[in-house]
């Protein structure tokens, strides 16, 4: 693929076509090729916003119970504030929302942002984005069909919502409201996504870039909630914040929807901006030219694989320990607010600490396991892509086996993760003033993080070109779960489809045989995948 290609050569000769040309065609071919992706990743971002409606009563049958809740959302357990944000009343509707806020909003940007850069940034990569530009497709037209099928179906999220709100029986005002928040997720992430397209030439860089900001923009609006009035301020900085203060059945506010629709609306213009002044196959960050010779350890497929990851592997770690070091920091000084609630010495005696701050921190800890593992599974999918454009049969065609060039690619996707949930443990170490039970807590989960690892090398080697959706949607059924659990679904299902369940500090520390179960079923998954992957063809 060229990459002196100008972006705009995609236009049809003597540029009498619009730069939307063939946006109509493209569209439809997206949702042939992903319709199943999308009915999928709808249907969960329904189901732990609106799929339990009906049943809502069960939560909470009583006055007491829901001002319990009430209490332990707002005076006793910051993590809920963080996590899910507050509670604006005692309703049973305003704790369904509360309850579901997180959980729906990160689940249906996930979707967003997937979509938006395989359709754009991977395709380009792939080569597929020139074939287009040679038979006439408007520059634009790829980068607007992505976004249009996406800015659908956050349309048709905010209405399965909302209906199902209003069907079961809620007011169809906050059911409206909450709706468009849902909706709202998925319009700013997809806007951020088509940016992030742009500035690198990496999909994988571009996915796990626009999901990080719109995750740690998440926690930004999170602190806001858990600093009090003092910190109000910092929520409205951020979209996350203006859909938490749209207080559906509280306070039905619209307003801060003329926010979001500024945000996208100039996301989107910077998005085609950045387009138009680029290099077909660049980003606008240029990578720096290589050096004239390479190290020697760069002859080898270990040496080749560190290379094309290091990159993003040092910028991880480093953006880990400066996100979790100043959390930790922020977090001593709430919980001498939240210390004293009996909740958090409940759930700090199931981890076998006296320190209630070990809790908080422990909850924090557990969620960045997410978005490593989105990393872990990025890592793994390069070799798909690297498969699917051609670059992997030219390095086979060489003395190297496919497993010796697999295995460089697994080495890292096992070991990176492992890193970073160390230095997690080491940051939260520091605000709980307990190095050693924070860094336990978090090297436990990375035998769960390796299972999934696990099940998109075996995806990749058995079947390679359905890697990436069910490496996605491995990841995606097992965040679903973990927020199900949260919403009352039957507790089966987390232990049963998530492998984070049998990690999770506040049901115990993991026995070793615990840890070691996992570790098994990983190594079998990942030798599966590599039998399945010296038997069948290369992807064309």
């Amino acid at each position: 693929m060229s990459t002196t290609t100008r972006a705009s050569d995609g236009a049809s000769p003597a540029g009498t076509a619009s730069p939307l040309t063939g946006t109509g065609m493209l569209t439809r071919l997206l949702l042939r090729r992903d319709r199943v992706m999308l009915a999928v990743w709808l249907l969960l971002s329904w189901g732990v916003s609106a799929g339990r409606a009906g049943t809502r009563e069960a939560l909470y049958p009583t006055t007491e119970a829901r001002q319990t809740r009430y209490d332990q959302v707002m005076v006793e357990v910051p993590m809920f504030k963080l996590f899910q944000g507050p509670v604006y009343g005692t309703g049973i509707d305003d704790l369904l929302v509360q309850e579901s806020f997180g959980a729906a909003t990160l689940l249906a940007a996930l979707g967003a942002v997937v979509f938006v850069v395989r359709h754009t940034r991977t395709d380009e990569q792939a080569g597929r984005r020139e074939l287009l530009g040679s038979t006439g497709v408007g520059r634009y037209a790829p980068l607007a069909a992505a976004l249009a099928v996406v800015f659908v179906a956050g349309a048709l999220l905010a209405v399965l919502t909302s209906a199902t709100m209003i069907g079961a029986g809620m007011p169809a005002a906050g059911s409206a409201v909450f709706g468009l928040v849902t909706g709202s997720a998925v319009w700013i992430s997809a806007a951020m996504a088509a940016v992030a397209a742009q500035l690198t030439a990496n999909p994988r860089a571009a996915i796990v870039g626009a999901y990080s900001l719109f995750f740690a923009l998440h926690f930004v609006r999170g602190a806001s909630d858990l600093g009090g009035p003092g910190l109000a301020w910092l929520g409205w900085l951020v979209p996350n914040g203006w859909l938490q203060r749209t207080q559906p059945f509280a306070g039905d506010r619209w307003w801060p929807f003329l926010l979001v629709a500024a945000l996208v609306v100039v996301l989107v213009y910077a998005a085609v901006s950045l387009a138009d002044r680029r290099d077909l196959g660049s980003g606008m960050l240029a990578t720096r030219p290589g050096p004239r010779t390479g190290p020697r350890g760069l002859g080898g497929p270990f040496g080749l694989a560190w290379r094309l990851h290091r990159g993003m592997a040092l910028v991880w770690v480093a953006g880990t320990a400066a996100i979790c070091l100043p959390t930790a920091l922020a977090g001593t000084a709430a919980m001498e607010q939240y210390a004293a609630g009996d909740q958090m010495a409940e759930w700090a005696a199931a981890m076998g600490s006296a320190n209630p701050g070990d809790a908080l921190f422990a909850y924090i800890a557990f969620a960045t396991v997410f978005p490593i593992t989105l990393y872990a599974i990025q890592v793994v999918l390069r070799m798909h892509a690297d498969e699917s454009g051609g670059h992997a049969a030219l390095l086979l065609a060489g003395p190297v086996s496919r497993l010796r060039w697999a295995a460089g690619h697994l080495a890292l996707a096992l070991a990176v993760p492992a890193v970073l949930l160390v230095v997690v443990g080491l940051c939260f170490g520091v605000g709980a003033g307990d190095s050693a039970t924070m860094l336990a807590t978090t090297a436990r989960l990375i035998p769960a993080v390796w299972v999934l690892v696990g099940i998109a090398i075996a995806a990749y080697g058995l079947a390679g070109r359905v890697a990436p959706f069910v490496g996605y949607g491995a990841l995606g059924v097992a965040l679903t779960v973990e927020f199900g659990q949260h919403l009352g679904w039957p507790d089966w299902l987390f232990w049963t489809f998530s492998p984070f369940a049998h990690v999770l500090p506040f049901f115990g520390p993991p026995g070793a045989g615990t840890l070691l179960v996992l570790t098994a079923v990983a190594a079998t998954l990942i030798g599966a995948g590599l039998a399945g992957l010296r038997r069948r063809d290369l992807l064309g």
